[in-house]
């Protein structure tokens, strides 16, 4: 293609272009490209011509603690996106009755930069206590935290507690129990949740998804703990 003269501000500038070349057209209304990573670690690049990022993430949920003085859960991983940039810290583990610890909720930090919110996940429900002299063999366990994605394992009787959902950073609920004078399991806390637009792209993005905490293990007439959901990472790119 040829343009034989271009006209500035209505004069002729008497110049001519031979065979232009557009280079990397971006078109507007290009569909968003969306990536979701629900496990392990590695690098995303980012695509070209991409003008901005929505990333959405949670960290994972702790385990729910194992019933009649049974084993603590295990504190929920990590999820992160970029060197310090985005970092949604997982779910404590949930505890004993006798304890007085809660599974606490995992929170969330955005570094400078980044526009968005970042929540601290639910905290897990105590484990509960149940006295000698009591009629009922049964004791329902604690539910686990709920992150903003909810997720939280339910409360359970006479068996292993609740697991929090995959990919929803819910905590684990506490393992039942079937006795009296028994103690159950408390739930573990869910993780922290990050939702920010990064409109100063690097070229990629290290990242990481925390896996789910285990339940605490069952002691003598109890049952374990269920375990913690896992986290997630949500990518927009827009063009």
């Amino acid at each position: 293609m040829a343009i034989s003269k271009i006209v500035t501000n209505s004069v002729d500038s008497g110049v001519t272009l031979t065979s232009p070349v557009l280079v990397s057209p971006v078109t507007t209304g290009s569909v968003p490209q969306v990536t979701v990573y629900t496990s392990g670690t590695g690098t995303y690049t980012v695509p070209t011509n991409c003008r901005y990022l929505q990333v959405r993430m949670v960290g994972a949920g702790g385990g729910g603690g194992g019933a009649v003085n049974g084993g603590l859960g295990a504190a929920g991983g990590n999820t992160t996106f970029g060197t310090s940039l985005l970092t949604c810290n997982g779910g404590g583990g949930g505890n004993i009755a006798a304890s007085g610890i809660f599974g606490t909720g995992g929170s969330a930090t955005i570094a400078a930069g980044p526009l968005g919110i970042n929540i601290t996940g639910g905290q897990g429900t105590g484990g509960s206590f149940q006295g000698t002299g009591v009629t009922s063999a049964y004791i329902v366990s604690s539910p686990g935290g709920n992150s903003a994605l909810g997720g939280g394992g339910g409360g359970q009787e006479n068996q292993v507690g609740g697991a929090g959902a995959a990919n929803t950073g819910g905590g684990g609920a506490g393992g039942g129990a079937n006795v009296n004078n028994g103690q159950v399991g408390g739930g573990g806390g869910a993780g922290g949740y990050i939702d920010v637009v990064i409109t100063s792209l690097l070229a990629s993005y290290a990242y990481a998804v925390g896996a789910g905490g285990t339940g605490g293990t069952a002691a003598g007439a109890g049952f374990a703990g269920g375990a913690g959901g896992s986290g997630v990472i949500y990518i927009t790119a827009f063009f």
